[in-house]
């Protein structure tokens, strides 16, 4: 396929996607949006304060725009689209604190080659072999670090109520190292399965963007 076609394609469904994800959130009575994704609403401006990353963003209810609180951020229609989808698919359901991998979540098996290939690999190929790397740039996006399987494994919550887990192995003369993502087994719950073969990899590709720095 040619590859200008091919990225003319990509932004065609992008655009579809968020289009789509304006009038599924722009349909929603903004009282239950605030209270399933444990975000504020202000009726004022008509936004909903969504933190994201350690950050937060005003989320416009009708028009779907986003606009950093602080700060000249720009946000690329991929987070705008996953802002919406979180905001609009956000149905309540409790975190469970059980963790399942990306595999587990509906239709998951569907998706694991692109996501090995936006999530995994990067991880490995970027923090594989300096994991203590990871580990430090974490807690600017609001990662932890736990106990809980791996050599290391960082917590995050990327939206108020999606967490997830990165768990590395460091590896030996033997074996390569090797990296997994973990997930509430609420996940469906709060975004599309084929938002979590995107989520990670933006956490990634922005550790990665800030180590060339």
């Amino acid at each position: 396929m040619d590859l200008e076609k091919k990225n003319g394609d990509e932004r065609y469904n992008l655009n579809v996607t968020l289009e789509k994800a304006v009038v599924d959130l722009s349909r929603k009575d903004p009282r239950e949006v605030s209270l399933n994704s444990g975000v504020t609403y202000n009726r004022e401006n008509g936004s909903y304060l969504l933190s994201y990353l350690n950050r937060q963003y005003y989320v416009h209810h009708e028009s779907g725009e986003v606009k950093p609180l602080e700060g000249e951020q720009s946000i690329s229609i991929q987070q705008r689209i996953l802002f919406l989808h979180y905001l609009a698919c956000a149905d309540g359901t409790p975190l469970k604190n059980e963790w399942i991998t990306f595999k587990e979540l509906p239709g998951g098996q569907i998706y694991v080659e692109p996501y090995q290939k936006r999530t995994i690999k990067p991880l490995l190929k970027i923090f594989g072999h300096q994991p203590e790397k990871f580990a430090e740039m974490a807690p600017a996006y609001g990662g932890i670090r736990i106990s809980l399987t791996g050599d290391l494994a960082v917590h995050f919550r990327p939206f108020p109520r999606v967490p997830m887990v990165f768990v590395l192995w460091e590896g030996d003369e033997e074996l390569s190292p090797s990296a997994t993502i973990l997930y509430d087994v609420s996940a469906a719950n709060y975004l599309p399965t084929e938002d979590y073969a995107l989520l990670p990899g933006m956490i990634i590709f922005d550790m990665a963007a800030k180590l060339k720095r």
